[in-house]
């Protein structure tokens, strides 16, 4: 294979190369790309992570400095005052995900339409926005689906979580509509459902190990706070959280919040090259016609 020449994504992979692949794409394609997950994104992901930590570290703060002659209701409103705020930063963090779900696969369903070359920001959201039902629907519905599996066991779980992998692919590329994803990514997930499955593991893990990377000085502080506050002192510290503690919490929600998204695109150029992978391997007499219905869409 050659390395030099661009990423064709309506080829059969196996799974080293999807995830050689993968890297490959973002490295060719991530200044585009990330410029417009940087001006539509992240700014609202920004956002939203600050309001939630601070909201968090305030409240925690608050509980701290309680006296025992505090009553229920006081207790109450504090959480109320701190709660609403965090609601806020929810749901500007869940447009914001929307959106990056949108300008993703838009980019990617430009690319292979070769309508890539110098897509600026502006003409990702212009294509993005009259999606973004049909994405939202389809990321609910496969979510809730998802969650309920995982709510009655491990096993059950996963299965929803491999079937319906490429839900947002499939509505990119064939515009099934947000229910139509469904059906049309257990279709296609249904000829190859083990290697499905062994991709979809190795992807959302290296998603939690690079997160868990970038995030790691945080993550060391946050440590060392609460085992101070459970009165293991470290370094020399005291059961009380110190002061900035709510601004260090909004600063580490945020930025765990950037970096979600700035990994987030790995996840989803696997899971494409893997969905052209099924339509080369099992509907490859009609993928020209396909393809041309995918432009006409």
């Amino acid at each position: 294979m050659q390395h030099n020449a661009p990423v064709v994504l309506k080829q059969v992979r196996d799974l080293g190369e999807i995830i050689t692949d993968t890297f490959r794409f973002l490295k060719e394609n991530w200044r585009p790309l990330f410029r417009a997950i940087g001006t539509l994104c992240l700014p609202v992901a920004l956002l939203s992570g600050f309001i939630m930590g601070k909201s968090l570290g305030d409240l925690q703060l608050m509980l701290q400095n309680f006296s025992e002659g505090n009553t229920d209701m006081a207790v109450f409103e504090t959480m109320v005052g701190r709660f609403l705020p965090m609601v806020l930063g929810y749901g500007l963090f869940i447009l914001a995900y929307l959106v990056l779900i949108g300008i993703v696969h838009e980019y990617m369903r430009a690319y292979q339409l070769g309508e890539h070359h110098g897509i600026t920001p502006g003409e990702l959201w212009s294509r993005a926005w009259p999606q973004l039902g049909s994405y939202f629907g389809a990321t609910f519905l496969s979510g809730l689906l998802i969650l309920l599996g995982f709510v009655l066991c491990i096993l059950p779980g996963l299965y929803p979580l491999t079937v319906l992998a490429l839900v947002q692919v499939c509505h990119a590329m064939e515009r099934t509509g947000g229910g139509g994803a469904l059906s049309r990514s257990n279709t296609l997930v249904m000829h190859q459902f083990w290697p499905t499955l062994g991709l979809v593991l190795v992807v959302y893990i290296l998603q939690a190990v690079l997160n868990g990377l970038l995030n790691l000085p945080f993550s060391v502080v946050s440590g060392v706070l609460e085992l101070n506050k459970m009165g293991v002192p470290i370094g020399g510290g005291d059961e009380q959280l110190p002061f900035w503690y709510a601004t260090f919490t909004a600063l580490s929600t945020a930025f765990q919040l950037m970096t979600t998204m700035l990994v987030y695109p790995i996840v989803a150029t696997a899971l494409c090259l893997k969905y052209f992978t099924l339509i080369v391997e099992h509907e490859g007499a009609g993928l020209a016609e396909k393809i041309q219905g995918f432009e006409q869409a």
